[in-house]
């Protein structure tokens, strides 16, 4: 009984096999990674809305009802925010625009708010994220200007 041609013929076959599988999940790993990631990045910029979305009602409501009417509110710092904006870039660093700058696949997205009174502040110290308290506060005299605006800042 000769098998010299057979000898290799179950390990060639289990190769076979392994490599057809290999070959299904591949792409199906690569597909459930890009939505996973595409899901995630959503999730980012819906949470940034949600909470631009807080900081401009909170500081439209304090600024109406004028000094010293102050209210804390709690916001949601996503995933991939690399930037925040309160009020202006430019010095005084007084505005009415809430902007927060958040990392996707596709570069930066920048979610905006106007708000109807001046405004300013500082949310740099919300690096990571997570939920943080918030205060809003109307002030008569915004930065030494004379004028009224609303501060927002960690509480």
């Amino acid at each position: 009984m000769k098998m010299s041609g057979k000898k290799g013929q179950a390990s060639m076959e289990l190769l076979i096999t392994l490599a057809f599988v290999m070959m299904m999940l591949i792409p199906i790993t690569v597909l459930v990674y890009l939505q996973t990631s595409s899901g995630t990045e959503q999730l980012s910029i819906d949470q940034a809305q949600q909470s631009v979305s807080r900081l401009k009602n909170a500081a439209d409501m304090v600024a109406a009802q004028g000094a010293p009417a102050k209210t804390t509110i709690n916001i949601i710092i996503p995933r991939g925010l690399n930037r925040t904006i309160i009020g202006s870039q430019e010095p005084p660093y007084i505005g009415r625009e809430i902007v927060f700058g958040i990392n996707t696949a596709g570069g930066e997205t920048q979610i905006v708010a106007t708000t109807l009174y001046n405004i300013t502040g500082d949310l740099g110290d919300y690096t990571h994220a997570g939920t943080y308290p918030v205060a809003v506060e109307a002030v008569d005299n915004c930065k030494g200007t004379g004028m009224p605006c609303v501060v927002i800042s960690p509480a």
